[in-house]
């Protein structure tokens, strides 16, 4: 996922302002209108007219909230103390506002008591201007309910947003990372194989010089047309890792022989692009390039337990020099090659705990890896 397309599930999945400002005094309508309604039944026509008032009072505090968003809005980076003060501040003078309006409007449908009768005196004797003030502590706090509704909401998206931030830089540094251990293998690869390359053009066998270079080239191509952070099915990987091994088969010939043992089952599996090649390039390296001939690499891939085992074999000559463990495999990479650490480390970028890593002495001679992976199916 990039991040315009995070941004965008964000931005997606927060309501309009206008949308939540129109349903929130809706449910302010309503709710006084049941609570009227239940609280004076015996009133013949008062439960259905009450709904007139509360309707022209929902209007007039949405629209006497609505340019708040704007003052809000540029609150955002100031102190504390002056958010606060601001926020009381513009809330009291709502509601002075807001308060008699109500009022008259409630004098209006059941008392049919204007403005204009208020001015020329025509009320009730009992009448005091302060009435139209009644209930003002109460529109205060109605204002703030929605201010901070207003502020909570904003900020818990805000927090949703930073959080998408912040998985995206984790995410885009793991990719880095990804990238950075996958073509670590192709120059230590390519390295090897250009000094062999090397090695026949100056014996004069140009034919194989240029059957291996032609190779090189297709072993390369489909190493840069993988996406490093992508995985691979089992099987392309296996096309892969036999590219390779052609190259490599023509170095060594007869002194180096393959065998694969793969369940059907598992080829269809995902597994990080040139996963095994580095795996087998080491145990040329250090077991059939230290033999003279009969040299034998077994790999086999099988499924137990919803698990991808993947095994890497060689009947090269034992050597006190193999690292038993992960730890001692990154103190010592330099006996274990560059290859095997580089396994190691991408499989912990890509897995974390969820896999298991070991190389071992085989119990006559060699040297056996097993990768333990979830067994993940393509999409």
């Amino acid at each position: 996922m990039s991040f315009r397309q995070a941004f965008g599930e964000v931005g997606e999945t927060k309501p309009s302002f206008w949308k939540l400002h129109l349903l929130g005094w809706s449910f302010y309508v309503l709710i006084f209108t049941i609570e009227y309604a239940a609280f004076n039944s015996s009133a013949a026509n008062a439960n259905y007219l009450i709904l007139f008032p509360l309707l022209f009072s929902g209007l007039v505090g949405g629209l006497l909230t609505w340019p708040l968003r704007y003052i809000y809005g540029h609150l955002s980076k100031g102190a504390p103390l002056q958010v606060l003060i601001v926020i009381i501040t513009v809330c009291m003078l709502i509601a002075a506002i807001w308060t008699p309006i109500k009022n008259l409007l409630l004098m209006y449908f059941f008392d049919n008591i204007t403005v204009y009768d208020l001015y020329r005196g025509n009320h009730p004797n009992d009448f005091h201007i302060g009435e139209l003030f009644l209930t003002i502590t109460y529109s205060f706090f109605m204002i703030m309910v929605w201010s901070c509704l207003y502020f909570g909401i904003n900020y818990h998206f805000k927090l949703l947003y930073e959080k998408q931030l912040h998985l995206e830089a984790i995410r885009l540094s793991h990719v880095a990372q990804i990238k950075m251990l996958r073509y670590q293998i192709n120059p230590h690869f390519l390295f090897n194989t250009l000094n062999a390359i090397s090695t026949l053009v100056l014996r004069g066998d140009k034919t194989t010089a240029n059957g291996m270079l032609a190779r090189l080239a297709t072993f390369l191509r489909f190493s840069l047309d993988n996406d490093p952070e992508q995985k691979i099915r089992l099987n392309d990987e296996i096309k892969a890792l036999m590219l390779y091994l052609d190259i490599e088969k023509t170095r060594f010939a007869e002194r180096l022989n393959v065998k694969f043992n793969i369940d059907v089952a598992a080829e269809n599996l995902l597994v990080p692009g040139l996963l095994l090649q580095p795996l087998v390039e080491n145990a040329i390296k250090f077991a059939i390039a230290q033999m003279e001939t009969g040299g034998v690499i077994e790999v086999s891939a099988k499924i137990h337990n919803n698990l991808l085992h993947l095994t890497v074999a060689d009947n090269g000559p034992n050597s006190d020099s193999i690292p038993s463990s992960k730890e001692q495999l990154r103190k010592e990479s330099q006996q274990g090659g560059v290859g095997l650490k580089n396994v190691v480390e991408r499989l912990q970028v890509l897995y974390a705990e969820n896999h298991q890593f070991s190389i071992h002495k085989s119990t006559l001679t060699g040297c056996v890896v097993n990768i333990v992976l979830p067994a993940e199916l393509p999409a």
